[in-house]
Parts: structure tokens; C-alpha cells; sequence
């Protein structure tokens, strides 16, 4: 569309268009046109059951149908998140910035960390179901520590980052421990903290999801399942379709707060 074209449109629209307009939306989704069209007629023609495979306006309508159902197992699974993830998040921060004040800390923790991260959650499960039970303690437990080494490496690695010479420029003025940290160490860290926020936010709901399959009474996961045992593939569709929006909401929430917060980095501030 030309500028002339242009002058009389809000300005918000116009950077609508823009956006749209750009071969990495455009294109992307012109695929996804295509598969989903593809989807809806090919499929049926071939004589794919929908307990097999739906077709997208079956997955749409059952989730027009079990729209409250799955809406109130959500919550659930939101509510184990935001305990699971908020613990990961101040947890494997303080951790981190603990080990990056004490050497003495680090060289004992770090290797119980890194150990403790070859270590597959789920095998602790049973361990979690003798300490915790069964249900929601359970699948907090997994959804925390699943994302919790993520948020100690790439807090630990910002916190390595930081220039020495920042550091004893701001000692030289008589800075004390306070005003080195909120000078330095916190701003050199935070785009390597939101690298780690962001992978945490899909390895702790993952998790999470992971304890509801396993342990859950409740939640979404835990519904999926009954989904599936009652062979109900559309409904099943339709709450995955759910998890997806969901992570994307979350994701796409830290990733707007990152260029809100660190505003002074062009690789965070610029692009996508």
C-alpha cells in the first residue's frame, strides 16, 4: 500500500499493517493457512476417523462445548504455575547471586547443582508422592525444580558478566556492597536473568502439566487424560489448543516486561 494510501489511516493501524506486512509474519502465516485449510478437507477425504484425528472446526467446537471445563481445570494448573514458577524465579536467583558473592559458596554448591540437573525429575516422583502425596504439592514440587537449575545457570552466568572495572570504579568512590549490586551486578545480569525467566516459564508449566498426567486429580493435564481414556480426541485437541495459547500468553507477557525493563539492550529492545 503506498503512503498515499496511508495518510488517512490511524497510526496505530498502520503499524498493524506494517507488521503484517513483513515476510517473517506473512509468511509464516500463510503456512499455517494452508495446513489448516489442508487439514479440514484433506483429512475427511482420506477417511481419518475423528477419534483419530479431528478436523480443526471439530477441535473448535468442542472447545466452544467443554469451554468452561477446561477454563476451570486451567485455573488450576495456573495456580500450581505461579507457586512452582515464582519459587524457581526468587530461588535460583537469590542462589545464584549467593554463589557469585562467595566463592567459597560456589565451589561448594555448583557441583551439587549441576549434578542435581542430570537427574531426571520425573524419576523423583515417588519420592515426591512419599514426602508430599498425592496431588497438588506433588506437582508443584516437578514444576519447580524442572525449571529451577535453568534459572541458576543464567542468573549465575549474568552475574559472571559483570565488568571489574565498573565494580572497583564504584568501590574507588566509596560504594558500598548495596550500591555495587544495584549499580552493576543488577543491570549487568538482567537480560541473562530473562533468558532464564523464559525457559523457565515452559519447563516449570511443562512440569507442571507432566505431575497432573502422573498425580494430578485436577488441572489440565489431568483432564487431557480423562480425554483420552474416554477416547474424546476432539475435546483432547481443543485443551491442548488451550496450553498452547496459554504458554504463549506467558511467554509473550516476560518477553514484553524484558523490553519494558531491560530498555538499554539493543538485542533485547530491537526485533523480535
Amino acid at each position: 500500500m503506498a503512503e498515499r494510501e496511508l495518510s488517512g489511516v490511524p497510526a496505530p493501524l498502520v503499524d498493524v499493517y506494517d507488521a503484517l506486512s513483513r515476510r517473517t509474519v506473512l509468511f509464516p502465516g500463510l503456512v499455517f493457512v494452508c495446513v489448516v485449510l489442508g487439514w479440514e478437507f484433506v483429512i475427511p477425504a482420506l477417511g481419518v476417523e475423528s477419534y483419530i484425528l479431528p478436523t480443526p472446526s471439530e477441535i473448535l467446537s468442542s472447545l466452544v462445548s467443554e469451554f468452561s471445563t477446561i477454563i476451570e481445570h486451567l485455573q488450576y494448573t495456573l495456580r500450581a504455575f505461579a507457586y512452582g514458577f515464582t519459587m524457581t524465579v526468587v530461588g535460583g536467583y537469590a542462589l545464584a547471586l549467593a554463589m557469585s558473592q562467595s566463592s567459597v559458596v560456589e565451589t561448594v554448591l555448583y557441583p551439587y547443582v549441576i549434578g542435581a540437573r542430570s537427574v531426571p525429575i520425573i524419576t523423583l516422583l515417588p519420592i515426591f508422592i512419599v514426602w508430599l502425596g498425592f496431588g497438588f504439592p506433588s506437582i508443584v514440587a516437578i514444576g519447580f525444580l524442572i525449571s529451577f537449575f535453568a534459572m541458576v545457570v543464567n542468573s549465575l552466568s549474568g552475574f559472571k558478566s559483570t565488568d571489574d572495572e565498573l565494580i572497583e570504579m564504584i568501590r574507588s568512590f566509596s560504594g558500598n556492597r548495596r550500591e555495587v549490586f544495584l549499580n552493576v551486578y543488577l543491570y549487568s545480569s538482567l537480560p541473562y536473568v530473562f533468558a532464564g525467566i523464559k525457559i523457565c516459564v515452559i519447563l516449570s508449566f511443562t512440569g507442571v502439566i507432566a505431575g497432573e498426567y502422573l498425580v494430578g486429580m485436577n488441572g489440565i493435564g489431568y483432564l487431557i487424560l480423562q480425554y483420552n481414556n474416554n477416547f474424546a480426541t476432539p475435546e483432547m485437541f481443543a485443551a491442548i489448543l488451550s496450553i498452547s495459547a496459554i504458554q504463549l500468553l506467558l511467554f509473550g507477557l516476560v518477553v514484553a516486561i524484558e523490553r519494558t525493563v531491560v530498555n538499554w539492550d539493543s538485542r533485547v529492545s530491537g526485533g523480535v
